[in-house]
């Protein structure tokens, strides 16, 4: 009887644990809460009375919320239906490609080089180039939108593309440099003693070794392209401009026609242009991180 009764006491690495657990309980609601805040809004469920504190009441003596608890999918139907959302998921869609498939062209080649070459400086090189990442848009989006005018790419699908190989070239050598370089070496030294040329090398052993990490990186790319705002606001107009934008401008611009904010609106086309991205980076995300982890070692 004493045995049972010791093993129901809880392990003590439950109150290790305990602390870490709590951690990250709070990191995740204070990442997914304003998704699912934008959620509910867009569903037509008024959250104003819970914020407000005096939402909750009592009818005789059954807790009762005040707020309104009837979702309702009209506002996904006609984002998706009516007005310019489609085109804005168009836009998106084709510039996030269109600027990808540059960089892919660019940056699969300089992921390999970096990984194979011995010469001295590349290791100073791969880091030059993530540090380009860093730079604030800011710095370069006044320049750019001055040049484009003067050019004619403003308000463009291919300006769009050009401009976001700021965002998409740096993360792609990067990361297809680390995956260029978890192919072991013996295969590399096997190619060359068989006499295959460095060309040969590169499209019949590295490409086809790491297509998977390649794809990865796309779908990276892809993401980053889609959630960016800045240049968008600055660099589109009505021909070209992208799902971030068209929904931040609210529904009186995004939809049509000249109206006040109709925020349950809003948050349902947030919503539908954030399901892409959030899906595809759960379809990857082992990939990205491995990818950013090979990355960093060298």
């Amino acid at each position: 009887m004493t045995r049972r009764v010791s093993n129901l006491k809880p392990k003590p690495w439950v109150f290790r644990r305990l602390p870490v657990y709590l951690g990250l309980l709070l990191a995740s609601l204070f990442s997914f809460w304003p998704i699912m805040t934008m959620f509910f809004e867009g569903a037509g469920i008024d959250l104003g009375p819970l914020w407000s504190g005096k939402g909750f009441s009592f009818v005789s003596g059954v807790p009762y919320y005040s707020g309104g608890f009837f979702p309702s999918w009209a506002n996904f139907r006609d984002a998706l239906l009516w007005g310019n959302f489609p085109r804005l998921i168009l836009n998106s869609t084709t510039i996030a490609l269109l600027s990808i498939a540059i960089a892919l062209v660019a940056g699969i080649p300089a992921g390999y080089a970096l990984a194979r070459s011995k010469l001295r400086g590349m290791g100073a090189m791969g880091f030059l180039l993530l540090a380009l990442r860093t730079v604030s848009p800011f710095a370069i989006v006044l320049p750019l939108y001055l040049t484009y005018i003067r050019i004619g790419l403003f308000d463009t699908y291919l300006g769009m593309s050009l401009a976001y190989l700021v965002i998409d070239v740096p993360v792609v050598v990067w990361m297809l440099s680390g995956f260029f370089r978890e192919v072991p070496g013996a295969i590399y030294e096997a190619a060359e003693s068989s006499g295959a040329s460095e060309t040969q090398i590169f499209w019949r052993i590295a490409v086809p070794s790491v297509a998977v990490g390649i794809a990865a990186t796309l779908i990276f790319a892809f993401v980053l392209v889609w959630n960016e705002f800045l240049m968008a606001s600055l660099l589109t107009g009505a021909a070209t401009k992208t799902v971030s934008l068209g929904v931040w401008s609210g529904v009186g611009e995004a939809f049509g026609g000249l109206q006040s904010a109709d925020w349950d609106a809003i948050n349902a086309a947030g919503t539908l242009a954030f399901v892409p991205a959030f899906a595809l980076i759960l379809l990857v995300r082992q990939y990205l991180a491995k990818g950013f982890s090979l990355a960093t070692t060298d």
